[in-house]
């Protein structure tokens, strides 16, 4: 009995060769993205990974927000260098203790406040896209082999095998779809 089952799992599967019908992910259309190379990707140039990893709108907000924040830090620093050189520098040298050295030096504080968050939130979402380009990567590739395991059990579907497998035996029979 088990060897009738052996030889009917034989011919079949020796059928489905024959007739290049495979199972097997030997299929080139599987595109499987490196996590650690999105992260590197990331590294370079924020929200790259994403985009390698076909997360198109994480990618370009990821891009968007660093350079929106890169692009801040260098106008609030243009803001800051102005200010402190034209302003705060003659009052310090002229009146170290007055009212309007303090109020110049608020003033310039402030920019410089303004231009550190600027910097450090960039070094944030930068930071935020090498975690989203990793698990976004291992996301995509797992997203990708569960289709392809749809695809291949609807395939066998539409071959009308039905397949039992147990720990001791397996028994592969067609059977009649209508």
């Amino acid at each position: 009995m088990h060897s009738a089952c052996f030889l009917k799992a034989v011919i079949t599967l020796l059928f489905l060769g024959l007739t290049g019908t495979s199972f097997a992910q030997t299929d080139t259309s599987l595109r499987l993205v490196s996590p650690i190379g999105t992260m590197a990707r990331s590294t370079f140039v924020p929200g790259w990974g994403q985009l390698h990893a076909r997360n198109y709108l994480q990618g370009t907000i990821a891009f968007v927000g660093v350079g929106g924040c890169l692009v801040g830090a260098f106008i609030a620093n243009k803001s800051f260098r102005d200010a402190y050189d034209n302003d705060y520098l003659p009052v310090v040298s002229q009146m170290p203790n007055s009212p309007e050295a303090d109020f110049q030096y608020n003033r310039v504080n402030q920019r410089f406040k303004v231009r550190q968050f600027f910097l450090l939130t960039a070094v944030g979402i930068w930071a935020y896209n090498l975690i989203d380009a990793y698990v976004g990567a291992n996301l995509y590739n797992a997203q990708t082999k569960a289709d392809r395991l749809i695809e291949d059990a609807v395939n066998i579907e539409k071959l009308g095998m039905q397949i039992d497998i147990t720990p001791t035996q397996l028994h592969l029979s067609l059977v009649k779809s209508f």
